[in-house]
């Protein structure tokens, strides 16, 4: 039997900053679209977001960060491993779309000790959080 067995989780996106929008110098701001993918007892949870449409971000320091976003991306019980995955793109009509660098994190061990905020500040030089071309804040909370 798992040391996990009947433990529960929430994963919530707190916020993404963009530090490449992936266009020109003279065009400010990009559109994007993501995507998460949650693994865990066998399972994946993929939801896209926003729901609707894109989300027009600068990479100008002052408008680069999308904030409160508080978006559930998974809630339920886990196996003893938890993956957290997310996936940017940058949306171009008159080109191929610019991926950004793709988030990967693995938990493993007891659920105790997946709970707390992952941020691009946490961890010091080559945080998993901060991305070359982004970075993101999500929390791991008991459920």
């Amino acid at each position: 039997m798992s040391e996990n067995a009947g433990k529960r989780v929430r994963v919530i996106l707190r916020w993404i900053q963009i530090k490449d929008n992936k266009e020109a110098a003279w065009d400010d701001e990009g559109e994007f679209r993501f995507r998460s993918k949650v693994t865990t007892a066998g399972k994946s949870h993929e939801l896209e977001f926003p729901e609707q449409g894109y989300w027009k971000i600068s990479d100008h320091p002052r408008r680069n960060k999308v904030d409160k976003i508080d978006k559930v991306l998974f809630e339920g019980e886990v196996g003893d491993s938890m993956v957290v995955e997310l996936f940017g793109v940058e949306l171009d009509q008159l080109s191929a779309n610019d991926h950004l660098e793709n988030y990967r994190r693995e938990f493993t061990g007891p659920v105790e000790s997946w709970i707390g905020r992952y941020q691009p500040t946490d961890e010091g030089t080559g945080d998993p959080e901060n991305m070359s071309d982004w970075r993101v804040c999500y929390d791991v909370e008991e459920a």
